[in-house]
C-alpha cells in the first residue's frame, strides 16, 4: 500500500512540476492550478487502485492455497490495471488543461503521453511488486506449488517487453515535446524570447532525466527479484548436496526458473524414491552389493576373484525351535544374526545370504580387502567372543545357551549375479564354497567351533592367533583330503 501512495504521489508531483515551471508554453500556468488539474483525476482513480490492490492479495492467497497456477499471472494483471488507470488519469487532465485551460491540442495530447509513459512505468514496477509478493508468499507457505507451470512466460520475453516499453515511451515522450516546441516556435507571431531555447532544453532534459531514473529502477528491481529466485533455488540446491530431499524449491514464477524449479522437484523425488529403495534394498542386500549392483558394476558373467569364505551354523537349531512360538524364534534369530553381522563387517567382511540358521559370508568380494584371510579368522574369533556374551543374557532371562560352528576357506571363486533373468542374486560360486560349507560341518566331528583350511592357515601372519592341525581329512564329496586347523 505504501508503495503505490509513493509511486502515485511521484508522479503526481512531477506532471505538476512540468506543467507549472518546465514547459516553455505554459503560457504562466501557476503550480495551484498544475495541483488542481493533475491531483483531481489522481485522487479519483487511487481508491481503484488500491481496491485492486487488496483484491490482488486476497486472490494470491486463495489461488496459493488452492494450487492454481493461474495465480502467475497476477502480475500482468496489477500492470494491466495500473496501466489503465494512468491511461484514465491522463485523459481526465488532458480534458481539464483543454477545456479549462483553452490549450492547444497538442499540449494536451503531450500530457496525455507524459500519462501513458508513467502508465507503462508504473505498471511495470506494479508488476515487479506483485511478482516479488508471489515470490516471498509461495516462498514462506507450507502449500507451495510444485506443478510445471502450463503457461510460460520465458524471462527473455519479460526483458524485452520491459526494455521496449521502456525506450519507446522515453522515445516518443522526449520526439513528441521537440515537435510541439518547434510547432509553437515556428507558430507566425511567435517568435522566441531569448531564454526559450533554454525552456525547451530544460524540459527535454527533465523529462529525459525523469524516465532514464524511473527505467533504471525498473531493471534494478527486476533484477532483484531474480537474484530472489536462484538465490531460493541454490538455497534448495545445498540442502540436496548434503542428502536432504526432503525440502522443495517453490515454483515462484513461470518463467524458465519456475520450469527449473519444478524439474528440480521432480529430481529431488526420483533422487528420494532412489535412496529409499537403495536403502530397502540394501536391508536384503549388503549395502556393498546393492551399491555395486544399482551401478551396474556387476557383471552377469561373472569375476574370478580370490577371496576367503565363512560359513557359520547354530547348532541344535531344530531342538532350540522345537515347541517355541514362531515370534519367539524369529525374536532369537534376529538378535544372533544382529551380532554375528556386525562382526563380520566390523573386519570388512560381507554377509552373501541368510540360510535358515546359518550365515554365508565373504572377505574379499565385491570390494578388495587387504589380508583377507586374517581378517575372516579374527572376526570369527569375535564371533565367538560375542556368543558367549549373547548366552550370558539368554542365561539371565532363563533361556538354554545357544553354540554355532563356523568354517573357513580361501580360494577363488566366480563372483557375480547367478539365476534366472527375472531373480538375480549376488553370489560366490566355486569349490570354495563347497569346501567352507564342509569344513563348517566337520565342526561337529571335532567337538570345535572354528574351523579353517590349511590354505587359510598359510595366510595367517598374526601371532595372536593360534592354530592347532587336526591332521588330514577327507571332505564329504570330495576325493583329496584336507588338512584342517582348529582355532584356539
Amino acid at each position: 500500500m505504501a508503495k503505490i501512495i509513493l509511486c502515485y504521489a511521484t508522479f503526481g508531483v512531477i506532471l505538476v512540476f512540468y506543467g507549472a515551471q518546465l514547459s516553455p508554453f505554459s503560457e504562466g500556468l501557476g503550480y495551484v492550478q498544475a495541483f488542481v488539474h493533475t491531483f483531481i483525476p489522481i485522487l479519483l482513480a487511487f481508491p481503484l487502485r488500491v481496491t485492486w490492490h487488496r483484491w490482488n492479495l486476497r486472490t494470491l492467497h486463495r489461488l496459493a492455497a488452492a494450487g492454481r497456477s493461474t495465480l502467475y499471472t497476477l502480475p500482468w494483471r496489477a500492470f494491466a490495471v495500473d496501466f489503465s488507470l494512468w491511461v484514465l488519469i491522463g485523459c481526465g487532465i488532458c480534458l481539464f488543461y483543454i477545456l479549462h485551460l483553452n490549450v492547444p491540442l497538442l499540449t494536451g495530447l503531450k500530457v496525455l503521453l507524459g500519462c501513458i509513459s508513467f502508465g507503462l512505468l508504473g505498471g511495470m514496477l506494479c508488476f515487479i511488486s506483485m511478482e516479488r509478493q508471489v515470490i516471498d508468499h509461495l516462498k514462506s507457505v507450507p502449500g507451495e506449488i510444485l506443478v510445471t507451470p502450463k503457461r510460460r512466460s520465458s524471462v527473455a520475453k519479460k526483458m524485452r517487453f520491459f526494455m521496449l516499453t521502456v525506450l519507446g515511451s522515453m522515445t516518443l515522450a522526449i520526439l513528441l515535446m521537440v515537435f510541439m516546441d518547434i510547432h509553437s516556435l515556428l507558430r507566425p507571431g511567435n517568435l522566441p524570447a531569448g531564454d526559450i531555447y533554454f525552456k525547451v532544453f530544460q524540459e527535454i532534459a527533465f523529462a529525459f532525466t525523469v524516465l532514464l531514473v524511473l527505467s533504471l529502477l525498473i531493471l534494478g528491481l527486476y533484477s532483484r527479484n531474480l537474484k530472489a529466485v536462484i538465490r531460493l533455488q541454490l538455497e534448495v540446491m545445498e540442502q540436496i548436496t548434503r542428502g536432504n530431499y526432503q525440502t522443495r524449491i517453490p515454483v515462484v514464477t513461470n518463467d524458465e526458473f519456475g520450469t527449473i524449479a519444478a524439474k528440480t522437484n521432480e529430481m529431488i523425488q526420483g533422487l528420494k524414491e532412489r535412496d529409499f529403495c537403495q536403502m530397502s534394498f540394501g536391508k536384503y542386500v549388503t549395502p556393498e552389493v546393492s551399491k555395486k549392483v544399482l551401478d551396474g558394476k556387476v557383471s552377469l558373467g561373472g569375476e574370478l576373484r580370490e577371496v576367503t569364505i565363512l560359513f557359520c551354523d547354530l547348532r541344535g537349531y531344530t531342538t532350540l525351535v522345537e515347541g517355541r512360538n514362531p515370534k519367539e524364534v524369529v525374536g532369537l534369530l534376529n538378535d544372533y544374526f544382529t551380532e554375528m553381522e556386525g562382526t563380520i563387517k566390523k573386519y570388512g567382511g560381507i554377509v552373501l545370504q541368510y540360510i535358515g540358521d546359518e550365515i554365508e559370508a565373504v572377505f574379499g568380494a565385491p570390494l578388495d580387502l587387504p589380508r583377507h584371510p586374517e581378517m575372516a579368522v579374527m572376526a570369527a574369533m569375535e564371533m565367538r567372543e560375542r556368543l558367549e556374551s549373547l548366552n550370558q543374557n539368554r542365561k539371565q532371562e532363563g533361556h538354554d545357551p545357544i553354540f554355532h560352528g563356523i568354517g573357513i576357506h580361501t580360494g577363488t571363486v566366480l563372483a557375480g549375479s547367478v539365476g534366472s533373468p527375472n531373480r538375480l542374486t549376488y553370489a560366490m560360486v566355486g569349490d570354495t564354497v563347497n569346501s567352507a560349507s564342509r569344513i563348517q560341518d566337520l565342526n561337529k566331528t571335532f567337538h570345535t567351533d572354528i574351523l579353517i583350511s590349511e590354505t587359510t592357515g598359510s595366510f595367517i601372519q598374526d601371532k595372536k592367533i593360534s592354530l592347532s592341525s587336526l591332521g588330514k581329512v577327507a571332505l564329504r564329496g570330495k576325493k583329496e583330503e584336507m588338512e584342517v586347523f582348529k582355532v584356539a
